[in-house]
């Protein structure tokens, strides 16, 4: 199946998307170029693309340098068109089953297109318990807002703080709705994190921690840390050590703190 013989089954296939789970299946194959453009990748890396669907991205992906490609899906019929366009290369799979339940610590570069209803605890699980170089993702538009969040906003909270400690984030391009079928309500944005290599701290307990530092906004850092360590003493202690005053709300606390009151919890 060539290019143009996908997108127009793509299209075809369209009219059977389940938008309770967030199917909105990407028909401009320039588009699609241009994220999979975004992934640099070479004969040393292991890439994985989350919710490959019909393969939009996946039939650009192949024309890539890659170690091996992972296309993962869990519809029945994706899954089908995905086996059709990986049979004849090397070194590219296909996985049915959940994104939330992979091994995901054998990719070092990671590409998807992520479904609305789980954005949030698929960055989070991926950010967290993956060691990739490398993620290239389309979400839509309003998610950039948790991504990107600062101090003292509304939004800011364990994936913004999570996103600062991995590496670099970069805004690449905003996709129309009309790039989509079924046409969402809101535009979609593409954006990459490039890791910073970080190992000083384990990444999962450290998003379960800020989980803690947020689960009560409206309270202070001394109350949640407290709970956390399930130790007041301890929590004042750690507070005191590093000039924090104990009416301080979690939204105000910059991640580099952050990373300092996790580090001293040990």
């Amino acid at each position: 199946m060539n290019k143009e013989e996908l997108y127009i089954h793509i299209k075809e296939m369209s009219q059977f998307a389940n938008k309770e789970v967030g199917q909105n299946y990407l028909i401009d194959p320039s588009i699609a170029k241009r994220i999979v453009d975004v992934l640099d990748t070479s004969e040393k890396d292991n890439v994985f693309e989350i919710g490959a669907g019909f393969g939009a991205l996946s039939i650009f992906l192949l024309d890539k340098k890659y170690k091996t490609l992972t296309l993962n899906d869990i519809d029945p019929r994706a899954i089908e068109t995905l086996d059709n366009l990986v049979k004849d290369k090397k070194r590219a799979y296909v996985i049915k089953k959940s994104a939330l339940k992979i091994d995901i610590n054998v990719y070092n570069k990671i590409i998807g297109n992520l479904p609305y209803y789980i954005t949030n605890d698929l960055l989070e699980c991926y950010l967290a318990e993956c060691n990739a170089s490398q993620y290239v993702f389309m979400v839509q538009k309003e998610v950039e807002d948790r991504i990107t969040a600062k101090p003292n906003t509304d939004n800011y909270g364990p994936l913004s703080v999570l996103v600062s400690y991995v590496g670099k984030y970069q805004k690449q391009f905003v996709v129309s709705k009309e790039s989509f079928l079924p046409k969402p309500h809101i535009d979609s944005l593409v954006f990459s994190i490039t890791s910073n290599n970080k190992n000083d701290i384990d990444k999962y307990k450290y998003l379960l921690f800020l989980k803690k530092m947020f689960i009560h906004r409206r309270k202070t850092i001394y109350n949640n840390l407290s709970l956390y360590l399930m130790n007041k003493d301890k929590a004042k202690k750690i507070l005191d050590k590093l000039s924090i005053s104990i009416l301080t709300r979690p939204e105000q606390i910059n991640p580099d703190t952050y990373l300092n009151i996790f580090k001293l919890t040990y």
